[in-house]
């Protein structure tokens, strides 16, 4: 009976001990030994710089995996791309990949898909004329530049008036007192929209008036705003441009060299214009429209 029992005991020790052996031989297959397929595009990102016609690309590689094995071996992979300049929406891009052979042959990784071809699509045009741009997305990138001004005007005191105490220095006034539109006559510099303003700053009590360029690059028809690359400078107008509000005149001088300039219209400007167009229409039709009641009708 004792050595019956103690057979069956035996058995049972030898059966979880080939379990185990076999578990852990399972375990070294499918972690250690099993070739593993990696798709080496599938954490491929295209980011894209420019306008169609003129639009660059680069690819990098956004794999973020718990598995260290698996990260260890995605960070050693870098793309290339041909062609990567020049680009078109609708040209053919093709991405290759490339990766440690040796850690991918000790971990037993297969990569596949390791060249991709991409169409490319979704670039911005460039706009032909202010004429094509929205003018609620114009009235966006003068608040934006104002906004620009209203961040910056603390530095702008210090630097112009170095001579003073900026807490005698107060920025009573922004005017918008012209805005345009900058065509580029080469590609590659892109499209601009800059307003210049005129800072009326009170200095011991004393008016003082700054010129002062905002500038907002990048202007296509993907209509987001460049907030982080807008920029301003100091505008030095001779006095006859100031006298006479040649503003015009001396965007001219320093941009038109490299721009096409187009004038924006202001929003008193707009106010205006508005105005002249409905006292004309008011003049040809007096009434214009509107019902005329004759009130004996409300007499009894």
């Amino acid at each position: 009976m004792m050595n019956k029992e103690a057979i069956q005991n035996k058995l049972v020790y030898f059966g979880a001990l080939l379990g185990l052996c076999a578990l852990l031989i399972l375990v070294a297959y499918f972690f250690f030994l099993r070739t593993v397929k990696v798709d080496v595009m599938s954490s491929m990102r295209l980011i894209y710089e420019g306008e169609n016609h003129d639009a660059s690309v680069e690819a990098i590689n956004t794999m973020e995996d718990i598995n260290q094995r698996i990260q260890e071996f995605y960070n050693t992979i870098h793309y290339t791309v041909e062609p990567d300049t020049g680009l078109s929406n609708g040209d053919t891009i093709t991405v290759k990949a490339q990766y440690d052979e040796a850690l991918a042959q000790q971990y037993h990784f297969e990569p596949e898909n390791t060249v991709k071809e991409i169409v490319v699509e979704g670039l911005p045009n460039r706009f032909d004329s202010v004429t094509q741009i929205d003018t609620a997305w114009i009235g966006q990138i003068e608040r934006e530049m104002e906004r620009y001004i209203e961040e910056h005007k603390g530095q702008e005191i210090e630097t112009e008036f170095t001579q003073i105490d900026p807490r005698e220095a107060t920025l009573e006034s922004t005017t918008l007192e012209y805005a345009g539109f900058l065509k580029s006559m080469e590609a590659q510099h892109g499209d601009r929209f800059i307003g210049l303003y005129r800072l009326s700053y009170a200095i011991e009590q004393k008016p003082v008036d700054m010129y002062y360029i905002v500038i907002v690059p990048n202007i296509n028809d993907s209509l987001q705003i460049d907030t982080q690359n807008i920029y301003g400078e100091r505008a030095y107008l001779s006095e006859e441009e100031i006298a006479q509000g040649k503003y015009t005149d001396y965007i001219a001088r320093i941009f038109g060299s490299q721009y096409v300039i187009e004038p924006v219209a202001l929003e008193n400007e707009k106010e205006e214009a508005d105005q002249q167009v409905l006292t004309r229409s008011l003049l040809r039709n007096p009434l214009n429209g509107r019902k005329i009641y004759d009130p004996s009708v409300f007499l009894c």
